[in-house]
């Protein structure tokens, strides 16, 4: 007989979220809080460089493609995070955003974008996940 179902906290190191907690209204902070589930320090900086690059894009009126220099962003760690974070700010943009597809980094151009893989990642996840359901 199975136990019964109860809910349990975070563990380490394993995205984990309430499915009925995800919405198409959720903002940034708890998007980052299904990503990061452990480290605070990496969830805090995904979540500053993801809001710089769309309020930056605005700002210059960049059109509907959101994208930063990468003399820009550099400039940007450098007054935002410090000195003393740069390391970790650049290990979660190489390591974190770029992978999942949050974003897309284009050494020609020398520019950072805001991408839509991250979205496009997880409907095919769950695309493949009710085909399997389904076979």
């Amino acid at each position: 007989m199975p136990r019964r179902m109860v809910r349990r906290g975070r563990r380490s190191g394993r995205m984990f979220f309430e499915a009925e907690r995800v919405s198409s209204n959720i903002g940034i902070d708890e998007i980052m809080d299904i990503v990061f589930t452990t480290s605070q320090s990496y969830k805090e900086i995904a979540r500053i460089i993801l809001e710089w690059i769309k309020v930056k894009s605005d700002e210059e009126n960049r059109g509907k493609t959101r994208w930063v220099t990468t003399s820009e962003m550099s400039k940007y760690i450098d007054e935002r995070l410090m000195r003393r974070r740069r390391s970790a700010a650049y290990h979660v943009i190489k390591n974190y955003l770029i992978p999942m597809g949050f974003i897309e980094y284009r050494p020609s151009e020398s520019r950072y974008i805001l991408s839509r893989d991250f979205a496009g990642a997880l409907k095919r996840l769950a695309d493949a996940y009710m085909k399997w359901i389904s076979s």
